[in-house]
């Protein structure tokens, strides 16, 4: 019948976040905000400021070198005056906080839920929100999907049951 027939292209689904692994290069205290601090943030291709909460649960010197885990599609937004480009994950329980870390990927590198392809777009808060963001056995899951960094599950040692902001 001389029919060429071409294999379909299966491209994997989009995940709805742009996670990616970001080093901390300097922290200031936000003027005025008891719980603030702006960090700089290596993306390896990029730099960005970013605003956390992370002041009661963190000194300066404890965070900076880190690579954690941001969410660099949230549309920016000011807090208290200060520009954040994204959002940076951390697990927490009874009053116990901690970064995700990425301790052995390169700054930049793309955070990555099975199967699916991150999301260029930038997002709103209410998007990032829906995503389920959940620890299982030490292991880290968005909407029911393994994270992983190169291969390599994204881990943390925060107990089961803590929420992700």
């Amino acid at each position: 019948s001389g029919e060429i027939i071409f294999p379909k292209i299966e491209q994997n689904p989009t995940f709805p976040l742009n996670l990616r692994v970001a080093k901390i290069t300097k922290i200031d205290r936000v003027d005025g905000a008891d719980k603030l601090y702006v960090e700089q943030m290596d993306l390896g291709d990029e730099q960005r400021q970013i605003v956390s909460g992370l002041v009661p649960y963190y000194k300066p010197e404890e965070l900076i070198g880190k690579q954690v885990i941001i969410v660099s599609n949230l549309k920016p937004a000011k807090l208290r005056g200060v520009q954040s480009a994204g959002m940076l994950l951390a697990a927490e329980k009874d009053g116990k906080l901690q970064v995700l870390e990425a301790p052995n990927a390169k700054p930049g590198d793309q955070v990555i839920a099975e199967g699916h392809i991150n999301n260029p777009e930038q997002i709103k808060y209410d998007v990032f929100e829906k995503v389920k963001l959940e620890i299982k056995g030490g292991k880290v899951f968005a909407n029911d999907l393994q994270l992983k960094i190169g291969g390599e599950d994204l881990t943390t040692t925060m107990p089961d049951g803590s929420s992700i902001q």
